[in-house]
């Protein structure tokens, strides 16, 4: 297959993750603040005392393997149940992580398999092949993932996706990765077209 047409998969493929769990952290936090709702209605009648909202955020939520009561179960994670719903928030850390995270797969896509391969189609050197969309995903994945997600210096020489400078948190949030989809898309039809 063309590795055009196969690096376009790759693409769709992580941006339909992206949208799939953007879509679910949305309706997960809806769908916990419904039950949180329902809960106080029941704890009204049963319990006034604990009927509000900041004590349901303050109880945990535990996510464990094996029954609970017993000493060899393990905790897997746990957090208040108010910090779940910031999480799912759309500035929350699901969204920051989703985000940035897929910015990094898709690069490491590029950088470690289809650049080569569509270089070839161009009867180039991997290094002579250049997009400065995908120059731009090199230099903000090397703030995420060797700088805790923060602005390096190097990030002010963004061509295409000049949203950062330096010291900045970096989040790849809706519209920005819909921007980089739409400039990837943009180069790999301009590859279509001088493969033809």
């Amino acid at each position: 297959m063309n590795a055009v047409f196969e690096f376009e998969g790759v693409l769709d493929h992580i941006y339909g993750v992206y949208i799939d769990a953007t879509t679910g952290f949305d309706k997960l936090r809806e769908w916990f603040v419904k039950n949180q709702r329902d809960s106080l209605d029941m704890l009204k009648n049963s319990h006034p005392e604990l009927a509000s909202i900041d004590y349901l955020d303050s109880v945990s939520m535990i996510y464990g393997k094996g029954d609970p009561n017993v000493p060899e179960s393990v905790v897997l994670h746990e957090c208040s149940q108010k910090e779940y719903k910031e999480r799912n928030t759309e500035n929350g850390v699901n969204f920051k992580f989703i985000g940035n995270m897929a910015l990094v797969s898709l690069y490491q896509y590029w950088e470690d398999h289809y650049r080569s391969k569509i270089a070839e189609q161009f009867h180039i050197n991997k290094n002579e092949l250049k997009a400065p969309v995908m120059g731009d995903l090199r230099l903000i994945r090397i703030s995420i993932v060797h700088h805790a997600g923060i602005a390096l210096k190097d990030i002010e020489k963004c061509n295409v996706l000049g949203w950062y400078k330096e010291g900045d948190e970096i989040f790849i949030d809706k519209n920005k990765f819909e921007e980089i989809v739409f400039q990837i898309k943009s180069q790999i039809n301009q590859w279509k077209i001088d493969l033809a």
